[in-house]
């Protein structure tokens, strides 16, 4: 397991959760909520369960309870439009998948980045949501299934929670990946250090400077992995953070210099989000969350591969094991 020592700077997540993802999107959502809960009633219920003990390393630990997971999703999608949710010609991927543990019993939260790219089980989705069976292939292609809408995010949703050796995961929130540009002009553009080649892909980008990004340089920097000296998600997920850490700086600052802020990133993002979260768990999340303490920000431990075709990421299994048991379970002394 490898996690960010950057602290201050990691407070990123925090941040771009609270006013993207929360609190931006509620000025955006109160405008179709009504609609959304009526669509979304059955998938947002949620039964109780049992208690699910399983006995690791010669002990017994418990699932916790009082744990929410969040998957933050960024789809490779570039019309800015709503999907076709009876339109089961899909062909978006997430390209980024962070998992979002709130703990309520401690009061804290942290996130977990997941390898794009990771070999997982992926169900597929024939038409109406039919379910045709399972294969093996990269997490991303979990979205593939489906309208590109709510039913891609929850198949998203279980093959990253299947990975996970079936933790649940509550809720879903995505953003299409053509949002950044977006995101990025409304900071004042993100200032980064070039580290990589970016000729084949953007000459504009120039390796070795520090340069400020605008418009669709943000994408490309992003996003960028064919036409790379290094094309691995490993690498990506790198320049990822690096941009994060930098947006912060950003966004901060034109919070504090504008009240309407917010506000106005939140009806901007409303054309490339997609979620199962309603206005008031928004709020609630938000209400919650802003007092909790963050912990940091995990990846996970394994191997980047030349597939046949793509790239894959295989996870060290023992340190995947090790890292389940620790962020969601506990210790069962009960158990016998």
């Amino acid at each position: 397991m490898r996690s960010s020592n950057k602290s201050a700077k990691a407070k990123i997540i925090l941040l771009v959760l609270l006013l993207l993802f929360i609190g931006g999107a509620l000025h955006g959502l109160k405008l179709w909520d009504k609609q959304e809960q009526n669509r979304e009633a059955s998938y947002t219920a949620e039964p109780e369960l049992e208690r699910v003990r399983v006995s690791y390393d010669g002990s017994w630990y418990t699932l916790r309870d009082d744990l929410e997971c969040i998957l933050l999703m960024g789809v490779d999608k570039f019309s800015g439009s709503t999907p076709d949710e009876n339109n089961y010609i899909n062909d978006q991927q997430a390209d980024f998948l962070l998992l979002m543990i709130i703990d309520d019993r401690d009061r804290s939260f942290r996130t977990l980045h997941i390898n794009r790219d990771t070999m997982a089980e992926i169900e597929r989705l024939g038409l109406g949501g039919v379910r045709l069976g399972t294969f093996t292939g990269q997490l991303a292609l979990a979205h593939t299934y489906g309208s590109g809408g709510r039913d891609s995010c929850r198949n998203q949703v279980n093959a990253v929670s299947r990975f996970l050796y079936d933790v649940p995961i509550s809720h879903y929130y995505a953003v299409t990946m053509d949002a950044i540009p977006v995101l990025n002009d409304l900071v004042g553009g993100v200032t980064v250090y070039v580290e990589d080649d970016f000729s084949k892909i953007d000459s504009t980008i120039v390796q070795g400077t520090r340069q400020r990004l605008i418009g669709e340089q943000a994408l490309h920097f992003i996003r960028a992995r064919g036409n790379m000296q290094d094309s691995s998600n490993l690498s990506r997920m790198k320049r990822q953070q690096a941009y994060m850490e930098a947006f912060y700086d950003q966004l901060t600052a034109a919070i504090k210099k504008d009240d309407t802020f917010v506000t106005r990133l939140g009806l901007r993002l409303t054309d490339y989000s997609t979620s199962d979260l309603t206005t008031d768990a928004l709020q609630s999340l938000s209400d919650r969350v802003k007092e909790y303490r963050y912990i940091g920000l995990e990846t996970i431990e394994g191997e980047a591969k030349v597939g046949n075709e793509f790239m894959e990421f295989y996870p060290n299994e023992q340190a995947l094991q090790n890292q389940v048991i620790r962020l969601f379970f506990e210790p069962d002394n009960s158990a016998q």
